[in-house]
């Protein structure tokens, strides 16, 4: 028997429920340890679901989709299994009861805040996974961006990145790149056809059996300028009281009064309000983007997705909280590191990767 789905059928009576049926990829993929019953990439439901009783677990699909399914897909607990025709709704062969849906479905109960937070904390397996995913993430933009010369576009420097991605099985889900101006002048810069001149930024959010990680890395071809160096030093000081300010049993509204704090330590003021501080992942890109009026707290062996973010410059990696403090996961031994102390901690940042002026 499966640790989370004992965890969610215990669930059901705390929440009032005859059964839940889930359908969106990330939870598909939590429960199932890395499942994700998807046909369109960028959909966050899948083609089939898994309803859920107190007893047993019923996988529903099209009669199209069922043989890939159970032929491909994991399956860590026993399942009974129900087809409909394609043509045909998923209302059709479902039970009567009180039912909850991660997604909305008339006459159901929206359960999905409810799976955030039973999703918190990852087992051994996950964490494993997590490891190798960041890994090769990391690995995955620091050869490109080790590789940039002027004259590219940004589009050349996403097409590089998803196809390494694509390569290891890895989803690129966010492909950021900002040349020169556009870093200061866009939070999100979906990639275009402008050429890079002297600065690049890179973001990925890459997904493999349901994880995500997340990471930035920042290149800048000539010697940046002082300010600019500065800058991001500064940033790398916020993302550490972010980091400390973590901890477990913590409330998350806690944890982004902390992250204004942070920014006003370093004189800074407001600059958090410019674009999101990011939060807990897992099995989303973020499970949750912390506000003051984010519920629950922080779990041990969760992973977080902190991207502070000041005018021309970002850091943002994704990190394991364990009981030993916070583990960088997207990280190699390739990239030049800016170190920040907190007490008895060392913690390392991406600094700029700076890069020949002509070659």
């Amino acid at each position: 028997m499966s640790e989370k789905l004992t965890r969610l059928q215990r669930a059901l009576a705390d929440w009032q429920l005859d059964a839940v049926l889930l359908t969106r990829r990330d939870n598909i993929a939590w429960l199932t340890e890395g499942a994700s019953y998807y046909v369109v990439e960028r959909a966050e439901t899948g083609v089939a679901s898994l309803l859920v009783t107190p007893h047993k677990v019923l996988l529903l699909a099209p009669e199209n989709e069922m043989p890939r399914i159970l032929a491909e897909e994991p399956l860590p607990f026993a399942c009974e299994t129900q087809s409909y025709p394609w043509f045909q709704s998923l209302n059709s062969v479902l039970p009567p009861g009180k039912l909850g849906s991660d997604t909305p479905l008339a006459e159901t109960i929206d359960i999905q805040q409810q799976m955030i937070v039973l999703r918190q904390g990852l087992n051994s397996s996950e964490q494993q996974r997590f490891r190798t995913l960041g890994r090769e993430a990391a690995q995955i933009v620091e050869d490109v961006a080790r590789q940039l010369r002027a004259g590219v576009t940004e589009w050349q420097v996403e097409a590089q990145i998803v196809a390494a991605c694509l390569a290891r099985g890895i989803r690129p889900m966010c492909t950021l790149v900002a040349a020169d101006e556009r870093i200061a002048a866009f939070k999100h810069p979906v990639p275009t056809a402008k050429i890079v001149r002297h600065q690049l930024l890179i973001t990925l959010g890459a997904e493999r059996h349901g994880l995500h990680v997340s990471l930035t890395r920042l290149v800048h071809i000539g010697e940046p300028a002082p300010a600019l160096r500065q800058r991001l030093q500064t940033l790398s000081q916020i993302h550490a009281d972010i980091l400390c300010a973590t901890q477990p049993g913590r409330s998350w509204s806690a944890v982004f009064n902390a992250i204004q704090n942070a920014y006003q330590q370093q004189g800074q003021g407001g600059a958090w309000r410019d674009h999101h501080q990011g939060g807990p992942a897992g099995y989303g890109c973020r499970d949750e983007i912390v506000t003051s009026e984010s519920q629950g707290e922080v779990r041990l062996n969760t992973a977080l997705a902190w991207n502070p973010t000041l005018s021309g410059v970002k850091s943002e990696d994704t990190f394991l909280l364990t009981s030993e403090g916070c583990e960088a996961l997207t990280r190699t031994a390739n990239w030049p590191l800016i170190s920040v102390r907190r007490g008895a901690s060392l913690l390392h940042f991406a600094d700029w990767l700076v890069l020949p002026a002509s070659s």
